[in-house]
């Protein structure tokens, strides 16, 4: 799920009748939507669907990656794979990476950013965060309510919008008439079935951010290993064209399924429908030595083989490398030198194959591995159909989205929670904005 609103809790108050009592309720709130009344500025949201956000739990480890710091807010659509084009606007300058630091830290959560610029809170665990956001929201008027489902929603002729709303535990349905809807729904089928219901049309989810599989019995056993800079590069059979962003550096993680890692990670990202498209099977091509031109790397191979004639291969890998030597084996046994051999019984041909390997070592993808519990969807509601100034649909007057519920997606390191406090800001201070001047109409002599 997608907890939007940061800065904007708003209080919605709004009247529902249910078909299984004749009870009347003066509020009522539901699964990651906000309808307040035209003439009122107190609002509700609909029903969540457990008792705190999941995806905000579970992100970064459980340590909630909430955004990242090293990125100027007219740099951050570069890092969104889906919405790079549309977002180049005021989107992350009206609340980018900075606003929501601030926001978080004026709040009492205090924030470190760590090396690769990914932000967590200092107590390294996510609840500060959702603590954060449910007491703001608290203290806002706000009153969550959970085991719901919206099933249905329809807009009437006069504007307004009529919400289905069943329990998930008690076989009632509630019926809400709201005069502004706001579906930030993430990536659920639900969102999206809403979205259609009111005229929207959806670009096919697939997944994003993901593992590769590799089958590989050797790879199997460095599991564990850690590689802090190498450049991948994948091709596919499908993709004859080049394209930059199928290319990408950063720190790689061997895994007992195949390789993972931010390198790995941002490749998945922005190969996401093309992988789809061909059933997650590839060629990867790996640069484990980058900062080494191939030329010097076998120089430094053939310098380490005259000074150490008489010992193992396998004992003696050059330690400009910084190669671990489960990795250093793995390669020698790629090439058929077994743990034996000694430099004195390398020839150049086989330096040669070894520095070449190290610079463009090549594995099967067989299949696609999920990153974790952090599910990430490339697809959505199109962003050509909203109003990226206000977060309004094009097609259905006083109806907003925010999220992942959107054809927008990013690459790890707290991108993708960006996205949704940038477009839950600009969605709330709009619909705030409308009711306030709605309520000042209604109250005017």
């Amino acid at each position: 799920m997608s907890f939007t609103l940061p800065r904007y809790f708003l209080r919605f108050h709004l009247s529902f009748t249910s078909r299984t009592a004749s009870t009347r309720a003066k509020n009522n709130h539901g699964y990651l939507f906000l309808a307040p009344k035209a003439n009122t500025t107190k609002f509700t949201t609909a029903s969540i669907p457990g008792d705190k956000p999941q995806k905000v739990k579970i992100s970064g480890g459980g340590r909630c990656n909430v955004t990242n710091g090293h990125c100027a807010d007219n740099l951050v659509r570069y890092h969104y794979p889906r919405g790079n084009k549309e977002l180049r606007g005021s989107f992350f300058n009206v609340h980018g990476p900075t606003d929501t630091m601030s926001w978080f830290v004026d709040k009492g959560v205090d924030l470190k950013t760590e090396d690769d610029g990914r932000v967590f809170p200092v107590s390294n665990n996510s609840s500060s965060v959702i603590d954060c956001l449910l007491s703001e929201a608290k203290c806002r008027g706000v009153s969550l309510q959970t085991e719901k489902l919206v099933t249905s929603a329809s807009a009437s002729a006069s504007g307004k919008f009529l919400l289905k709303i069943e329990k998930r535990t008690l076989k009632s349905v509630e019926l809400v008439e709201a005069y502004y809807l706001l579906i930030a729904s993430g990536s659920s089928q639900q969102g999206h079935n809403l979205a259609v219901q009111l005229g929207h049309s959806i670009v096919d989810p697939v997944p994003s951010l993901f593992t590769f599989k590799i089958e590989d019995a050797q790879l199997v056993e460095l599991s564990g290993v850690t590689f802090s800079k190498v450049i991948v590069k994948l091709k596919l059979e499908n993709v004859q064209r080049n394209i930059p962003q199928l290319t990408q550096v950063g720190p790689m993680l061997v895994t007992h399924w195949g390789l993972s890692g931010p390198a790995i990670l941002r490749l998945s990202a922005w190969g996401a429908r093309y992988l789809y498209s061909s059933g997650y099977k590839g060629k990867l091509i790996v640069d484990f030595v980058p900062d080494l031109h191939v030329e010097d790397l076998k120089s430094m191979l053939s310098q380490q083989k005259n000074r150490f004639l008489k010992q193992k291969v396998l004992n003696s890998c050059p330690m400009e490398l910084q190669l671990v030597k489960r990795f250093w084996k793995y390669i020698l046994d790629r090439e058929g030198l077994v743990g034996d051999t000694l430099w004195a019984s390398v020839s150049n041909s086989s330096i040669v194959s070894i520095a070449n390997l190290l610079k463009h070592c090549t594995f099967e993808v067989k299949g696609k591995g999920q990153f974790k519990d952090e599910f990430v969807t490339a697809g959505g509601v199109p962003l050509s159909e909203i109003h990226l100034n206000t977060m309004e649909s094009r097609i259905q007057p006083n109806l907003y989205f925010a999220g992942e519920v959107l054809n927008v997606d990013g690459v790890t390191g707290g991108f993708n929670f960006q996205n949704a406090w940038s477009g839950g800001y600009i969605a709330g201070s709009t619909i705030g904005r409308l009711a306030a001047g709605n309520a000042n109409l209604v109250g005017a002599p």
